[in-house]
């Protein structure tokens, strides 16, 4: 026979099994919120001009996520802002190295210049020759 306290305890056991099924998979709102930070750092270290293909992949990987988060699909959510932190770091790191690059080379075309002009003063000054001139040796003939 079917009696209230009977119904009353369905319905709690319907409603604690649904609270432990949502508990179960929870939404990954701070890998989202991490993806989102890393991005910022890329556009920070200005990877949309040194590595616009990595930035613009992290950025549609974290939309992704966000619109996977949306329909509440925290796995799919997860793993999309798991990979959209890892691209928008390596956007990060190849725009840093990219920079440095550049920079190391304006640093040798710096010394170059110092060097040549460095070679022109002493040249014009007669106080040195910029190279040690090899001296030749007559031949036994």
């Amino acid at each position: 026979m079917i009696t209230l306290n009977g119904i009353r305890n369905a319905i709690w056991c319907a409603v604690a099994f649904g609270i432990v099924a949502c508990a179960a998979t929870p939404m990954p709102t701070d890998k989202l919120a991490v993806a989102r930070s890393s991005i910022q750092r890329a556009e920070q270290a200005q990877a949309a001009q040194y590595a616009q293909v990595e930035l613009t992949t992290a950025r549609n990987k974290l939309s992704a996520a966000q619109a996977a988060a949306d329909r509440r699909n925290a796995e799919v959510a997860a793993r999309m802002a798991d990979q959209a932190d890892v691209d928008a770091q390596l956007a990060e790191y190849t725009a840093r190295a990219k920079q440095q690059e550049q920079l190391a080379s304006q640093m040798d075309a710096s010394l170059r210049d110092l060097r040549n002009e460095t070679l022109r003063n002493g040249a014009a000054s007669g106080t040195g020759s910029p190279e040690p001139q090899p001296q030749v040796q007559p031949q036994p003939q």
